[in-house]
């Protein structure tokens, strides 16, 4: 189930709150860092909640994504609001990157310059992603 950690309520279910537990959190941390950049408490506490620890570097690799796809994009790339309840076409594809990182290339093609450059990145986050029901990511499979 998908939380919004800043009223503790659970969100509505819809196109976006359907993904996987951790995708899902990715793309609400995403939006909340692009309204609140360069951080925000509640990413941070959400974060810190679910991968402990790790919390710390899976923001600094969200930052980084984010900048990164800021500097390659070929234009203005739609972030929704992080109530919005759609999964929009430039988030559709940035999570289509971040789960296959190898071909994270073809996914944002159209919307970044040299978005093969992105794979290392995409790889990176792609560690602390999981299926749902799945064991938790460890620290080892960095």
């Amino acid at each position: 189930m998908f939380i919004d950690f800043d009223t503790h309520a659970p969100a509505p279910r819809g196109s976006w709150t359907a993904l996987p537990d951790d995708e899902a959190l990715l793309l609400w941390s995403l939006r909340r860092l692009v309204v609140a950049w360069p951080g925000s408490p509640a990413v941070e506490a959400a974060l810190l909640r679910r991968w402990g620890g790790d919390a710390t570097g899976v923001l600094q690799l969200l930052r980084c994504w984010l900048a990164a796809l800021g500097h390659r994009a070929r234009g203005s790339l739609t972030v929704g609001d992080p109530a919005c309840a759609r999964l929009l076409p430039d988030e559709a594809a940035m999570l289509r990157a971040l789960r296959h990182p190898a071909g994270a290339g073809v996914a944002l093609a159209g919307r970044c310059r040299d978005a093969d450059a992105l794979v290392p990145l995409a790889a990176a986050l792609n560690l602390f992603m999981r299926p749902r029901g799945a064991a938790p990511a460890a620290a080892s499979r960095r």
